[in-house]
């Protein structure tokens, strides 16, 4: 489990990441990033994770695979950049992929932070439509509307 401060908890926030985070694919996940501009550079950044029930049908394997990455990620805390918020999208691969396989493709997403960071935004089809609807303004939610 990751400490509290850098576990990235909000809808919001992972709204944000739909709309304003920078990709960068692995084999085993997707990576989202995004810089947290409100705060200070050297802040920790805050790691959230997500597996699809597209991907996994049973909430135990989705658990598993979350459980599995989040480990590796944890081991790993003294190379995650600061001052980002990361989102981890997982692939179904994650669940049989070896642990020493796992922490090399984090290893290698990490790396490639700096880099991603330069390039400019580009938005998915999907944030491109809302935002041209006016739903999304200046990309503050990208959520389900509440039932009445």
């Amino acid at each position: 489990m990751l400490p509290a401060p850098q576990r990235l908890k909000k809808t919001k926030d992972f709204a944000l990441m739909a709309t304003k985070g920078r990709s960068i694919f692995g084999s085993l996940a997707t990576l989202r990033v995004r810089q947290d501009t409100k705060l200070p550079k050297d802040v920790q950044s805050k790691i959230g994770f997500i597996v699809s029930t597209k991907i996994f049908k049973r909430a135990v394997k989705r658990n598993l695979a979350k459980r599995r990455f989040r480990s590796a990620v944890h081991e790993l805390l003294p190379q995650v950049p600061t001052g980002y918020h990361l989102l981890f999208i997982l692939k179904p691969e994650t669940l049989t992929a070896d642990y020493k396989v796992m922490r090399d493709e984090i290893l290698h997403m990490l790396s490639k932070i700096p880099e991603t960071m330069t390039k400019p935004l580009r938005l998915s089809p999907r944030a491109r439509k809302e935002m041209g609807k006016g739903k999304i303004a200046a990309g503050a939610r990208f959520v389900k509307p509440k039932s009445k």
